[in-house]
């Protein structure tokens, strides 16, 4: 007669190294992508009651692609531009400038548009991107 020996069964063994992996990973970028109070930028937004419509013509800085910048249609260049502003902005009530700038504008220049129409004495600022 046959006989067969009984084989020895092999215990499973659960791997839980990468499952740690996993966790810890999650567990980092929960942390990073948590919002913490106090982060980003306060903002007061515009409600419809402050939508009140001036008499005077809106000022409008452009900026081109190329870097050219103009007054309301008007073509200036950079070193004149504080003079015209100030100029400009001192008859008026309201001290808002609107700058709206080409999606290919160098950063650099639009910060320092932005900084010398502040330096010129606007107030207020409408960006357009």
């Amino acid at each position: 007669m046959l006989q067969l020996e009984a084989r020895q069964k092999k215990r499973f063994k659960v791997d839980l190294a990468p499952l740690i992996d996993i966790v810890f990973l999650l567990l980092i970028f929960f942390m990073l992508t948590f919002a913490l109070p106090g982060q980003g930028i306060n903002l007061n937004l515009p409600n419809e009651s402050s939508s009140i419509i001036s008499n005077e013509p809106q000022l409008v800085v452009r900026i081109n692609h190329a870097g050219i910048i103009s007054i309301n249609d008007e073509t200036i260049e950079l070193g004149s531009l504080m003079g015209k502003l100030s100029e400009m902005l001192e008859h008026r009530s309201k001290k808002i400038i609107s700058i709206e700038a080409s999606d290919k504008t160098i950063y650099d220049l639009f910060v320092i548009v932005l900084d010398i129409s502040r330096r010129a004495g606007a107030k207020e600022f409408s960006l357009v991107m």
